[in-house]
């Protein structure tokens, strides 16, 4: 007999909605003619086509309360710490959906920062499979790159940034897909480390 999922398992597993709802976005923005994919951000849409300044602030909306139900799953399941960083980027997330850029509550104070810890963590407090802990803690590197190379360095080419922040809203949101199919098990305890002399 099969058993029923958790609530917690169920918030859990509805991940792939923040998913399909970015991966849209991403999708729809190449089809703009009033949008350049390749030079400007998605947040830029607002200044598009009709349907895309619509789109840019839904979605984001749409996925970022994904996020948080997926962090309150998460919680739930004893992953404090994935839990609490899925939370600060789904507020993150809504807020870009529903503030305009250039007000710093686009993007909540950049609460949505937290997406860089969200897969490390997760692949730290629960059990998964070794090749979704190796991808969770690949994710973890690309937005960690992807914000030191923009942010911090300046290194992210005017003429690409566009196409770099698709390519890392990709692999963060489309980790969520991945996660939300993984079988989530607490850690009973964490692992051994053990130092030789």
């Amino acid at each position: 007999m099969k058993k029923s999922k958790t609530l917690a398992a169920r918030f859990i597993s509805q991940g792939w909605i923040a998913a399909a709802a970015m991966l849209s976005l991403i999708a729809l923005s190449l089809f703009d003619p009033l949008h350049n994919p390749q030079t400007q951000h998605m947040s830029e849409l607002i200044s598009a086509s009709w349907w895309s300044a619509i789109a840019i602030r839904v979605l984001p909306a749409i996925a970022g309360l994904s996020v948080a139900v997926f962090g309150l799953g998460c919680l739930a399941k004893g992953g404090v710490w994935s839990g609490l960083c899925a939370l600060l980027f789904g507020a993150g997330m809504v807020s870009n959906g529903v503030v305009p850029m250039g007000s710093p509550l686009h993007g909540l104070y950049g609460a949505a920062v937290a997406s860089i810890l969200l897969p490390a963590c997760f692949a730290a407090e629960f059990r998964l499979g070794p090749a979704m802990r190796q991808v969770s803690l690949a994710v973890a590197f690309i937005a960690l790159a992807y914000l030191w190379a923009l942010a911090l360095v300046g290194l992210d080419p005017p003429e690409f940034r566009g196409l770099t922040q698709r390519a890392a809203s990709f692999a963060a949101f489309g980790w969520f897909a991945l996660a939300a199919r993984a079988s989530v098990n607490r850690r009973t305890r964490p692992p051994a480390i053990t130092f030789e002399r």
